[in-house]
């Protein structure tokens, strides 16, 4: 006769169980998005206040066109701090590092073993050229240390200047982006850019313009999809889309570039022996000097 008793007592402890539950599930505040512009400035002030950075990350190149379907990965170890020096390694579609004490940058082809050397004022020249090829891209690097290379650029700096010339900003979602074995909580937010007189995007696109009659034309990314940890400001991932034209081709090519960040690492001691570059043996040096002249002959000549 103590069964229903007991059945009796299994449904109370079942609905109080269930009360509990949901009275946890209320208990946790529902988080709302941020405003996009603001995570944009929070991100800029985290890299800003930022001593030393480390970072190991992964791109991703996919081009696809007329005809054409190719994909390339590079992997990119960085490390940087507030003085402006850096090293900046890459391997895969072509291995290269680079090198900046603060005052000299070097960047070192281990597969010609040929090594150039740039002062901060040749640097500084040639980051205002409107650079036009994978080699001269090897020299884009502003006097604070903010380079580019196939795409892998210094975060330290590149991500001080999020919001500058945006047009448009809007957080898409909230999404778990698996990083160096751990789920990291992540705000996604899509950036629209405009290309204003004088900023490098517009520079890039107006030392293309002279080509443009001969079938080349390049498009810069308008829009970038960024992945922010929500805890520490911190960008994860990167998504972009570039459009390029080529002589005699039927149609663009278009390359998505997405940069995805395995470890990172803030405000802890670098080696300033990192920040050093010694020739490896039998290395020969390029003379850079015609490179800069010509620089300066391409500004000369590109409009304003």
């Amino acid at each position: 006769m103590q069964l229903p008793c007991a059945a009796s007592n299994a449904t109370v402890l079942g609905v109080a169980f269930a009360a509990i539950v949901f009275a946890a599930a209320q208990s946790v505040p529902e988080q709302h998005p941020p405003d996009a512009l603001e995570l944009l400035r929070n991100v800029e002030a985290t890299y800003a206040a930022m001593g030393t950075y480390s970072g190991k990350s992964t791109h991703v190149m996919d081009m696809s066109g007329p005809s054409m379907q190719n994909k390339m990965e590079i992997a990119t170890t960085i490390a940087a701090d507030s003085s402006g020096r850096f090293r900046i390694e890459s391997t895969g579609m072509m291995d290269m590092l680079m090198v900046s004490d603060g005052t000299t940058m070097w960047m070192y082809m281990p597969q010609l073993n040929q090594y150039s050397r740039f002062s901060a004022a040749q640097a500084q020249a040639a980051a205002s050229g409107g650079r036009t090829d994978a080699s001269e891209a090897a020299a884009a690097v502003s006097s604070e240390g903010g380079m580019g290379m196939f795409g892998s650029g210094n975060p330290l700096y590149g991500y001080r200047s999020l919001s500058s010339n945006v047009k448009d900003a809007e957080i898409l979602r909230s999404e778990k982006l698996h990083v160096g074995g751990s789920d990291m909580d992540c705000w996604v937010v899509l950036v629209e850019y405009e290309f204003p007189a004088g900023s490098p995007a517009h520079r890039t696109m107006e030392a293309h313009s002279d080509k443009a009659t001969m079938g080349f034309s390049f498009e810069p990314a308008r829009t970038k999809t960024l992945w922010v940890d929500k805890a520490r400001y911190l960008i994860y991932q990167e998504d972009s889309t570039s459009k390029m034209t080529m002589p005699g081709a039927s149609g663009p090519i278009n390359t998505r570039d997405t940069v995805k960040f395995e470890s990172i690492t803030v405000d802890e001691p670098i080696s300033p022996e990192v920040f050093t570059f010694t020739p490896p043996a039998g290395a020969t040096e390029m003379d850079t000097s015609k490179e800069i002249e010509r620089i300066k002959r391409l500004q000369k000549t590109t409009p304003n």
